[in-house]
């Protein structure tokens, strides 16, 4: 890729600056206005990067339907933008969303992010022309969201053919490189901050992002704030490396984007089938620790762990099972389980997959046919469900079933719910119920299903060194 001659001029002025000490002679060989000649340079580079960019940027907004609960709303908006006065009640207001996009394709595309128009009743797109100063509304039309990648596609109908954004790629970037983010922070239209990319990769972010599935964020010091959801981040030659998303947290200097390869995939997908095809297995997985390693008979941390097998998943029928762990899928070894998640992710549904699994550390092959991924993740995952008795139950982690532990853990209480008078508290571990064993989440919901209405039900609970006895009446509905 051919660097601008801004950032060249920069590389040879710094080498020439590390390598001659400065001296009369240097100086006159260096007149002092070079230096600011390189920053007026790299001043002229963003002013241009900005200027062409600018006009493939759109401001969005979207009014979606009313409002079930206060806490519904602040869980949802990433940003928390318009929080409800605590005296008010919410269903007499229809929520509001400001953010960004970016036009993909002239005849109207807009890529944008998902937590901005999801279950929106009405969408709205702004257009500004550079030339006029001028702006223009548009109604936009959803073509497809994807929750797993926290991206959609709007799409506008507009009077002549609009400036597309140019995409680089996402998979070449360097920490350091240069980053420069568009947006519509607070309502300021067409802002622009500079910055570098801080990381690649991040992933793990729990709360309003816990249903982003494919986490694979680049993060930049490029100031992002609310408002700048859904706008592009760019590199030093124009290119859209990145789909902002979301910040950390306000003045903290971390903000994230989409690398722009997840984010264009995702995009032919949702303008060709409306969703996003992906294959599913049928696993919980997570990553393996040196004392996990030891227990499973792992010569080394690679590989995925699988946690739990969802029955009758694809992964079931082939026989995979809990502590077994996936060290290749299709002979591309797997190093971590976000890497086994983003391969599966990838193949289609029908398709046939070889799986390399380690078991009490003998190999075994596995041939898996994948189906389609479920539209939602409750019907594929059995983990934690709350139960009309107010608490959310999981499955014990692996290293607890190593250990000979069993039973369910209690993850979460709802104040103020039956098992929360009754004493019941996070991080129990519930042995029996009405004195049945439970040995994993399914048998859990199946005991407390056939039970009725008004009846009292045990639970035996281990918590910490102490078993104890626990009474919850089920609640008449």
């Amino acid at each position: 890729m051919k660097q601008p001659r801004s950032l060249q001029v920069i590389g040879i002025t710094i080498v020439a600056l590390l390598m001659f000490p400065v001296s009369g002679a240097t100086l006159q060989q260096k007149p002092p206005e070079s230096a600011p000649r390189v920053l007026k340079n790299l001043q002229d580079s963003f002013v241009e990067i900005s200027e062409k960019a600018m006009p493939t940027v759109v401001h969005l907004t979207s009014e979606r339907l009313p409002l079930k609960n206060m806490q519904d709303k602040m869980n949802e908006d990433l940003f928390k933008m318009f929080p409800f006065p605590p005296h008010i009640a919410p269903d007499q207001f229809r929520a509001l969303a400001a953010g960004s996009g970016v036009i993909v394709d002239k005849r109207g595309y807009i890529l944008t992010n998902n937590h901005l128009v999801d279950n929106s009743e009405l969408i709205k797109v702004k257009l500004s022309d550079p030339e006029t100063g001028r702006s223009k509304e548009y109604d936009g039309k959803v073509m497809g969201r994807d929750p797993a990648t926290d991206l959609a596609v709007v799409k506008i109908e507009p009077d002549q053919p609009l400036p597309e954004a140019r995409f680089g790629d996402s998979t070449q970037l360097k920490v350091g490189d240069w980053a420069i983010a568009i947006g519509d922070p607070f309502g300021f239209e067409k802002t622009v901050t500079v910055g570098v990319i801080s990381g690649l990769g991040r992933s793990g972010f729990p709360g309003p992002l816990k249903d982003v599935r494919y986490q694979n964020f680049i993060q930049t010091d490029a100031s992002i704030n609310p408002g700048n959801s859904g706008g592009p981040l760019l590199n030093i030659n124009g290119e859209v490396i990145g789909i902002n998303t979301f910040i950390q947290a306000a003045g903290t200097g971390l903000g994230f984007a989409i690398p722009s390869a997840m984010a264009l995939e995702v995009y032919q997908q949702l303008v060709e089938h409306g969703e996003v095809i992906r294959g599913f297995l049928g696993v919980q997985i997570g990553d393996l620790d040196e004392g996990l390693a030891e227990a499973l008979k792992v010569p080394d941390l690679n590989g995925a762990l699988v946690e739990q097998v969802i029955p009758d998943s694809p992964a079931a029928v082939a026989g995979l099972r809990h502590g077994d762990v996936v060290r290749a899928v299709d002979g591309q070894h797997v190093e971590t389980s976000k890497m086994l998640q983003q391969l599966i992710a990838h193949k289609k549904p029908g398709q046939m997959v070889e799986l390399k699994v380690l078991r009490e550390g003998q190999q075994k092959t596995f041939a898996v046919e994948l189906v389609k991924f479920p539209t939602k993740l409750a019907a594929m995952e059995p983990i934690e469900r709350k139960t009309a008795l107010g608490l959310a139950v999981e499955e014990l982690p692996a290293e607890m079933r190593q250990a000979g532990m069993t039973g369910v853990i209690v993850d979460s209480v709802v104040p103020g719910s039956p098992a929360d008078r009754s004493g019941l508290a996070q991080g129990d571990i519930i042995l029996e119920v009405n004195m049945k064993e439970v040995n994993d989440v399914r048998t859990f919901q199946q005991v407390l299903a056939s039970l009725q209405p008004g009846q009292w039900v045990s639970f035996y609970v281990k918590r910490g060194d102490v078993t104890l006895y626990r009474a919850v009446k089920i609640p008449v509905e």
